[in-house]
């Protein structure tokens, strides 16, 4: 809107400081005759209602990366799909039906959605009249116990009928009431967003726990497995040394190589229930056994990986959008501040009936009515109104920078989920590998030992690393599909939409 001076549009009554707040536009035309200027000067008032101190705002600035820093061979655009159905389990996806349904953390973010939308309207509400009816009866007993006249027998009960209708109406000129309703519209927004975060939130800690799951039991599996082939090496060592064909100390080995195994099966055993207590409560159950789908080996790619363009994130990641409604939301109270400088003007009438008689109440005579206009023009308030500004701006400068954060973490969390992902899949080319040769290590220690070619300490040290090795191998088959999952968390769009 275009800017004209306070002095010329509204008279010369105003101060310097307030033709800075004041941001309008106005129709000018003559006044034709005397008795038509109060029309115009009424109308022009009305004209003036569209006076807004608030700031414009603009989405802030922020340096916009052309790529990422590592992008996938086989990228495709993420869509409105539920993307962990593609890897194929239907226990994951049955637990993440029941997340949506019975997650008490969104249950919480949907109520708070409903309060921030019924505070909305309740806000909103007053950019409109507000009509009351009152309606009352009184009875009373005047008193003969004043040194007055005595009041005479018959006429000491009064009875005092009223219903009448009050209109008052806030004229809205300097805006403060719909910036007020636009802030806490982009806050009810904001916590449409927060809600969307906490949908794409539970999702990919559903996903990723049973994935852990599945890996935990994979570990355990080879954990048991190596347990009961030290525990064969045991005894093998302990008739070997009964028969005095090895010393003590090679039974003492056996013994330490098979203690070790049982402590890392005690601690996936552990490991284990704890994860399915945490996957019950996202499901919003008590803690119960979680029923399992297909192996941590047997769950399906994503034929690509989803990547989309860095400018995308602004529109796509919920956390973001939440950011940017509180700093609008921001923006706009300072304009309530500002507006908080000049007089609120409103209208008021009543029309009713008011009778001492119950037979006269609808006649003519009981007909009573009223209308005003009122203004409340600030004075002096110990520069409250001033450091209310102030304090406006500054909320409005850390919602700016709490965006810009925000978009700043989300590159990073993309960036580092699609090298995580590439370099996890890389990972488990080289633990296959290493595997597989140190397996035939081991079986060629054993070959050797048997032909005494080499102490049994060589056989231990062999069978020692491959249980490590299997043990990660497990883990990082597991990295793979939970930086997958990371990737859709941080993209932050498409697949959660449908399901909120």
């Amino acid at each position: 809107m275009k800017k004209n001076k306070i002095g010329h549009a509204r008279g010369h009554g105003h101060g310097l400081e307030r033709k800075k707040y004041l941001r309008c536009s106005f129709f000018s035309c003559p006044c034709p005759c005397p008795r038509a200027c109060p029309i115009l000067f009424l109308l022009l008032l009305f004209l003036i209602s569209s006076c807004n101190f608030k700031p414009d705002y603009c989405r802030p600035d922020v340096a916009m990366p052309q790529s990422w820093r590592f992008d996938p061979d086989e990228s495709c655009d993420y869509a409105n799909i539920a993307w962990w159905e593609q890897l194929e389990d239907p226990v994951l996806n049955e637990l993440i039906a029941l997340a949506l349904k019975n997650n008490q953390d969104l249950k919480v973010a949907t109520g708070r959605v409903l309060e921030f939308y019924a505070q909305y309207k309740i806000v909103s509400s007053k950019l409109y009249p507000e009509v009351d009816l009152n309606v009352s009866y009184l009875k009373e007993e005047l008193t003969n116990g004043l040194n007055y006249a005595p009041i005479p027998p018959g006429t000491r009960f009064n009875n005092l009928y009223t219903a009448f209708f009050n209109f008052s109406y806030e004229i809205d000129f300097w805006g403060k009431l719909r910036n007020a309703s636009d802030a806490a519209k982009s806050q009810y927004l904001s916590q449409i967003d927060a809600r969307r975060n906490v949908v794409l939130t539970l999702i990919s800690n559903v996903a990723s726990s049973y994935v852990l799951l599945r890996q935990f039991d994979d570990q355990l599996a080879v954990s048991k497995k190596t347990w009961k082939t030290r525990l064969d090496y045991l005894e093998l060592s302990t008739l070997r040394y009964e028969g005095g064909l090895v010393s003590e100390m090679e039974v003492k080995q056996a013994a330490s190589e098979a203690d070790s195994a049982q402590v890392e099966v005690e601690r996936f055993e552990a490991l284990i229930p704890q994860q399915e207590d945490l996957i019950s409560v996202l499901i919003g159950e008590p803690s119960r056994a979680i029923e399992r789908g297909a192996l941590l080996t047997e769950l399906k790619m994503a034929p690509c990986v989803p990547t989309g363009i860095p400018s995308s994130i602004l529109e796509n990641r919920p956390d973001i959008l939440q950011a940017e409604q509180e700093l609008i939301a921001a923006n706009a109270e300072i304009g309530v501040a500002k507006a908080a400088f000049f007089p609120s003007i409103s209208l008021t009438s009543a029309y009713g009936s008011q009778s001492t008689a119950l037979k006269n109440f609808f006649s003519s005579s009981g007909k009573m009515w009223d209308y005003g206009l009122a203004a409340l023009q600030p004075i002096y308030t110990g520069q409250r109104l001033t450091y209310q500004v102030k304090l406006a701006e500054a909320i409005k400068i850390q919602a700016y920078h709490s965006y810009y954060q925000t978009v700043l973490t989300a590159f990073q969390e993309v960036n580092d989920a699609l090298i995580g992902h590439e370099k996890a899949k890389k990972i488990v080319v080289v633990r296959t590998s290493q595997v597989a040769d140190l397996q035939d290590y081991l079986e060629l220690s054993i070959l050797r030992y048997d032909n005494g070619q080499n102490d049994y300490l060589t056989v231990l040290d062999a069978e020692r690393m491959l249980f490590e090795a299997q043990l990660a191998l497990c883990t990082s088959e597991g990295d793979v599909f939970l930086t997958l999952i990371g990737i859709y968390k941080a993209l932050g769009k498409g697949w959660e939409v449908e399901e909120d």
